[in-house]
């Protein structure tokens, strides 16, 4: 099924035939999990297109279009990667990959994303930044300090929602799948939930960041630049851990990126 697209190739209207084609990740979300993406495009249309137009108003975000590098390059180079400093945006991104022996880019392009494209004939200019969103996901996290457990996964949700609002459909995705699996208080879950899109909607326009550029500086100052605020503002009672993982899933190494920089720092003195 083809999804509802306007002239230029930017699908701005919900592909219903994809969200139902999803229903496979209720059998299996391990061996299923590439029908996510099918089920966030299909769900989001409208919310990515705007995104978009976003990106194409943002000064930075016509130099990306226009000049198109390729963050997941940079983000796939380990050896790159493991020489930035501790401390780094760069370093951070590795520490979060290399916890839980993760890959740079959370679906192939050219097994997932790509055939998306051109059977929907999106706009070249629209998959680039559909490309580079889907790469920058763990950097979400890494910005952000989610790790890669349920919890992290929840709050990073949120923090996207907050990037992307209005974004109604994708917060009742959110808290009817993820939020509904994990183990803690209702009253928890969505106090967390709502702290992480409150901060989503208070950073500048992450998508239009120019990652490529600010690797080799600290994290700490990165935030800054963008808006991010340190997690003991956004999130006073800290983040949601959740050990317990879906059948055929990995359980999750916790990741606290801060807090590991510190304990460095302590041995360091």
């Amino acid at each position: 099924m083809t999804s509802p697209a306007t002239p230029g190739g930017v699908p701005d209207q919900r592909d219903w035939g994809a969200v139902l084609g999803s229903w496979r990740l209720l059998v299996n979300p391990a061996k299923n999990a590439s029908q996510v993406y099918e089920l966030i495009v299909g769900l989001s249309a409208p919310i990515l297109a705007r995104s978009y137009h976003q990106l194409r108003a943002h000064p930075n975000g016509r130099r990306l279009l226009a000049e198109k590098p390729d963050l997941l390059a940079a983000l796939g180079d380990d050896e790159y990667l493991a020489s930035l400093p501790v401390g780094s945006l760069g370093h951070a991104y590795r520490s979060f990959l290399t916890t839980n022996r993760l890959d740079a880019g959370v679906f192939s392009v050219d097994e997932v994303i790509r055939p998306i494209a051109e059977r929907r004939g999106w706009d070249d200019d629209f998959f680039y930044m559909i490309r580079r969103g889907t790469a920058l996901h763990d950097m979400f996290h890494t910005l952000g300090g989610y790790g890669p457990d349920m919890g992290g996964e929840f709050g990073n949700l949120g923090f996207h929602c907050g990037q992307m609002e209005p974004s109604g459909a994708l917060k009742a995705l959110a808290l009817s799948s993820t939020g509904v699996l994990i183990p803690a208080s209702p009253v928890r879950k969505l106090r967390y939930f709502r702290q992480a899109v409150r901060r989503g909607q208070r950073a500048d326009n992450l998508m239009a960041a120019p990652y490529e550029e600010l690797l080799d500086r600290p994290l700490d100052e990165v935030r800054a630049l963008l808006g991010v605020e340190p997690t003991a503002t956004a999130h006073p009672d800290g983040h949601l851990f959740v050990s317990w993982m879906p059948p055929g899933m990995t359980a999750p190494t916790r990741w606290d990126y801060d807090a590991q920089l510190r304990a460095e720092l302590q041995q360091s003195a």
